[in-house]
């Protein structure tokens, strides 16, 4: 899933924090493989090693000994996943259910968003440490070369990104919302597609944020990785870990309120659903829910 595409039960985990990194997000293709909620769930899942393996060659590239370390440690972060983050999983889409046989109350929708979030968390949490402890056996070139990878792909996002208008911005985000919700619920009504163009005209434009705000973090990752101190494991935690106490109070505030637009945006659209919507909406949970299940058992 490329930068900035949603789907649907991403779209209520978008509230609060943003991606520490690219390069944090590794990990996050196991979750991208789920929610997405496609037919090929279980053979995305089994193949996220594989996944993994090519996006970290994006970055650094490793010798014999390194890889063998990083693919034992990356196992055990998989088999982890698979036993204990399927399982609940599997219960938020059982709630998702559930809240599809009420009211889809803001509530409900909140707290469906604050169960994805904390699964993301959850995993972004045990990702880090693999990805530190992969660092520990790195040596000085290749951290340098880790950096400079981080910059081109900051260079290229910044390139493509801030060139956009605002227009060809909200365009893009609206185009990329209609075709996640489309993969649930089929062809969006027009009163759905316009209560999606009111939502995306609500929102605030975070990229240039963002990306000001990835800028600085590298540097200041940068700094920790080249200095190479004993400690710098600890360094780069408490980096990560003051990173939303760091963020510009504009880009809090734009994240605190497209999360809410989100949210309420989403609720709208799931209660306008037709009958023919929310067949396909819950054959395709439903699906998912028998994918994971089956993949935790496994």
């Amino acid at each position: 899933m490329k930068t900035g595409q949603v789907c649907l039960p991403a779209l209520l985990a978008q509230r609060r924090r943003p991606s520490v990194t690219r390069w944090a997000l590794l990990g996050c293709l196991l979750i991208v493989a789920i929610l997405n909620g496609c037919s090929a769930t279980q053979v995305i899942y089994n193949r996220a090693d594989i996944l993994i393996r090519w996006y970290l060659d994006d970055y650094v590239t490793l010798d014999r000994d390194q890889q063998a370390r990083f693919d034992e440690r990356l196992d055990a972060l998989l088999e982890w996943h698979r036993q204990e983050e399927l399982p609940e999983y599997v219960l938020l889409l059982d709630d998702a259910l559930v809240i599809l046989d009420t009211d889809v109350s803001l509530a409900a929708t909140r707290s469906m968003a604050e169960g994805i979030e904390s699964a993301a968390i959850r995993l972004q949490d045990r990702f880090l440490e693999l990805l530190l402890s992969t660092g520990e056996n790195l040596t000085s070139a290749q951290r340098a070369d880790f950096i400079e990878a981080l910059l081109a792909k900051q260079e290229a996002f910044e390139t493509d990104r801030l060139a956009r208008s605002d227009a060809e911005y909200r365009d893009d985000l609206g185009q990329r919302f209609d075709k996640q919700l489309g993969r649930y619920l089929g062809r969006l009504t027009d009163e759905q597609a316009r209560r999606l163009q009111e939502g995306v005209a609500e929102m605030t434009r975070l990229d240039h944020f963002w990306l000001q705000d990835r800028r600085v973090w590298i540097l200041a990752l940068s700094n920790i990785l080249l200095a190479d101190e004993p400690d710098w494991a600890d360094q780069v935690r408490a980096l990560i870990a003051g990173r939303d106490e760091a963020l510009l109070p504009d880009y809090r505030e734009g994240i605190e309120h497209n999360g809410e637009v989100i949210l309420q945006l989403s609720r709208d659209v799931l209660l306008m659903r037709t009958e023919k919507q929310d067949k396909k909406l819950r054959a395709r949970l439903i699906a998912l829910r028998d994918d994971l299940a089956a993949l935790s058992d496994a």
